[in-house]
């Protein structure tokens, strides 16, 4: 069965092929799998929201949730019912790794499916339970500063295989410890800090719902130009 995997991506790497397998079948494709992951989320995110932070809060790691899950709690108490996963920040450390992670999720029945590698450090990792995914965006201390990398593809970049992205840096405020807020009934893990945080990703309009935000807009993303990360599927 990987073989005929490996083939059939192969024969879409062709540009005729591959550009009008992506036009009539891969598009309809995605919105199906988002469609899916969307009413995964509106159905069970609020069980698997617990089950993270029972997995979590006795790892020794410093997580917290982020992104659009961060958005969600902190100014609704609630998961966006639009959204198509989980998120969630761990600071890697030498005293918690990837490895630590992963072995910590296993324990409760995530499977990881995907990470992403930047100059050869992995800087996100992706698990999944039942049909739900959750996304661990790796942050690393910098002095004052808190980094991490998040990855698109842009239009007019010539990538070489499906596995390539571009990359952006991700500048934020250094975050030390957490605080619980509660939403649709369970403690969930957030910087302190998480407004200055949500400012930083989403701009100081972050209270107000914006339907066209597009991700990497924000005044904490730097584009890396000609810089390319590798995205691993399990």
């Amino acid at each position: 069965m990987r073989n005929l995997k490996q083939i059939w991506h192969k024969i879409k790497a062709i540009p005729f092929i591959g550009d009008n397998y992506e036009k009539w079948v891969g598009q309809k494709k995605i919105e199906r799998k988002m469609q899916h992951q969307q009413e995964e989320i509106q159905n069970n995110g609020v069980k698997y929201l617990n089950l993270v932070e029972n997995t979590m809060n006795t790892s020794g790691g410093l997580y917290y949730a982020y992104a659009g899950t961060l958005l969600g709690i902190v100014r609704d108490k609630k998961l966006i019912k639009w959204d198509l996963d989980i998120d969630f920040a761990v600071v890697i450390t030498e005293d918690f790794s990837w490895s630590d992670l992963q072995k910590v999720m296993a324990k409760s029945g995530f499977r990881k499916i995907r990470e992403f590698v930047f100059e050869g450090l992995v800087t996100e990792q992706t698990y999944q339970v039942d049909k739900l995914t959750i996304d661990f965006f790796g942050q690393f201390y910098d002095g004052n500063k808190m980094i991490q990398y998040s990855y698109d593809k842009l239009d007019g970049v010539k990538y070489s295989s499906n596995s390539e992205y571009s990359v952006y840096l991700v500048t934020l405020p250094r975050v030390d410890k957490t605080k619980y807020i509660e939403a649709d009934g369970v403690k969930v893990s957030v910087p302190y800090n998480a407004e200055e945080i949500l400012a930083s990703i989403y701009n100081d309009d972050w209270r107000i719902p914006n339907p066209n935000w597009k991700s990497n807009s924000g005044k904490c993303s730097t584009l890396l130009k000609d810089k390319i990360a590798y995205q691993v599927v399990e």
